[in-house]
């Protein structure tokens, strides 16, 4: 696949796109304890789930999804 990507690109003449690793949240942070503000899906209300671990995060659907840490309130995600 990349090897196609790479003739389209030499034929349209782009540059190759240098794929960065996205940097990683500090997941640690106040031992990984986070509050989840999500809309919801029917009545678009923001709603907050409270002192929630870090791997909960991926059940909540991507609407509109703030994280929070819970100890400093830096904003994770």
């Amino acid at each position: 696949m990349k090897n196609l990507i790479k003739t389209i690109q030499s034929i349209l003449g782009r540059k190759e796109v240098v794929e960065t690793p996205a940097e990683e949240e500090d997941e640690t942070c106040c031992e990984g304890v986070v509050h989840i503000a999500y809309r919801g899906v029917s009545d678009d209300k923001m709603y907050v789930a409270y002192n929630r671990k870090w791997p909960e995060v991926k059940f909540f659907k991507p609407n509109g999804l703030r994280v929070f840490c819970a100890g400093c309130r830096r904003r994770l995600l």
